[in-house]
């Protein structure tokens, strides 16, 4: 981004004033964050050029196939004044993977393939109100429900809006949201034409100590969608439902690990893809419906694509996810999941898949991982007709980490994938390296 001089003058002119001194006596100061993996995917079937989405990560495990790049870098400026109110400013900057797919698959070191917009920007108050946070502005919310082996992110509710998170009622913390989303790629509409009109989304949860419920309602005034140049009018309306139980033991057999439960369902704007989220460009890509034989699949036609849905679609997902660690350091983390999708045009679609991975400690800085995944897929149309596919894939490699003491631990993987399933004329070795990184 490139400042005018009228802009440099007045952050100078800024920068020297003084007119907040409870503040500037209390500041906390400034906090940086961020995340970045860098890595690419060669496969041998091609003479070993680039291998380009070779697999859904969400249901395979994205050991190995994950050939999209991303980097996100936050910004957080934190206040205390003298009532003891707190207040932080949060920014965070990401790819534009949305607008420039060169940040996902690009190699080469060029400023132009790190194409960058600003992804977060909200403010949050500690001692507006008596317990909980409030806060308001464009953020990530409910991205905490996440499966970090998948990078699958069965909530995510993000978009521009107002709430507060954890305030105490009857015994209990709650959280309440009001949440504005829209197609973020179709920028022609944003005038107000009805093929981009905002979804507005009203979010309850409430934290019964060791078990979450989420409820979410969406309205999507005249919900236009062009398909092959014909403006078809989808679902206005629609709510979803989640459960998540946490559990300290391995299905209650053991205590060397954790697992989490979760049930979806969902109907109208809350069915398909949007189970569990708004408009966004992760859930545009997320598993949500059959990617093999339906029309509306979520990846032709963007963001409008997901809120493509009838009134009468319906939703059901179950997720189970966790980890064991054994005693000599080996650790297991696997994740079972599943969704079945009820169309109002008499079709359905569901798909399951599982997904483990073993790592082996070779030393303090170097660790063997393997990783193994399947899925399958089935369809049927409103005439009966039933079609089904699969893939499977196994991926093994050293990794390179170095602890740093603080949390965070910076990984170097090499990468080598077998990859086979009926969808593909023949199986498939996938080689690379990745760096990936949070602080």
């Amino acid at each position: 981004m490139k400042l005018t001089k009228i802009s440099l003058a007045f952050l100078a002119v800024s920068a020297g004033m003084t007119s907040m001194p409870t503040y500037a006596e209390k500041s906390q100061g400034f906090e940086f964050h961020g995340y970045f993996r860098a890595g690419v995917l060669l496969n041998a079937n091609d003479d070993f050029k680039r291998s380009q989405f070779p697999g859904s990560k969400e249901r395979l495990g994205r050991l190995g196939i994950e050939s999209d790049n991303h980097f996100e870098l936050a910004l957080q400026k934190n206040f205390e004044n003298d009532k003891g109110q707190q207040v932080r400013i949060k920014t965070r900057a990401g790819a534009d993977n949305s607008q420039n797919a060169t940040n996902q698959l690009g190699a080469n070191a060029d400023a132009t393939n790190s194409e960058i917009g600003m992804i977060e920007t909200y403010v949050e108050f500690d001692g507006y109100t008596e317990t909980g946070t409030v806060w308001a502005g464009k953020r990530f919310y409910g991205k905490d429900n996440y499966i970090f082996m998948t990078d699958f992110f069965y909530t995510d509710m993000s978009g521009t809006g107002v709430g507060v998170e954890g305030i105490e009622l009857g015994g209990n913390k709650w959280d309440f949201a009001y949440i504005a989303s829209d197609d973020s790629g179709d920028t022609e509409f944003f005038g107000g034409n009805d093929n981009n009109n905002v979804m507005n989304a009203v979010h309850i949860g409430v934290d019964l100590g060791g078990v979450e419920l989420h409820a979410m309602g969406k309205h999507l005034p005249d919900n236009i969608v062009e398909e092959d140049g014909v403006a078809n009018e989808y679902a206005t309306s629609g709510y979803d439902l989640s459960a998540i139980v946490h559990s300290e033991s391995v299905y209650g057999l053991s205590d060397k690990g954790f697992t989490k439960y979760i049930g979806q369902a969902g109907k109208g704007l809350g069915s398909g893809q949007l189970l569990g989220g708004t408009l966004t460009t992760y859930n545009t890509y997320a598993p949500g419906s059959n990617v093999t034989g339906s029309k509306i699949t979520g990846t032709a036609c963007g963001t409008s694509c997901v809120k493509a849905v009838e009134s009468g679609d319906m939703s059901m997902r179950a997720l189970v996810w966790g980890g064991y660690f054994f005693d000599n350091g080996v650790s297991v983390f696997h994740s079972m999941q599943g969704q079945y999708n009820d169309k109002e045009n008499g079709s359905t679609d569901s798909w399951a898949s599982a997904m483990v991975r073993p790592t082996f400690p070779i030393s303090s800085n170097l660790d063997f991982v393997t990783e193994a995944g399947y899925q399958y897929n089935r369809e049927q149309d409103a005439s009966g007709s039933k079609s089904n596919s699969y893939d499977y894939k196994l991926t093994v490699g050293p990794k390179l980490k170095v602890d740093t003491g603080f949390g965070p631990t910076p990984e170097i993987r090499f990468l080598a994938t077998y990859l086979d399933g009926d969808q593909r004329d023949e199986s498939d070795i996938i080689v690379g390296v990745q760096a990936d990184m949070w602080w």
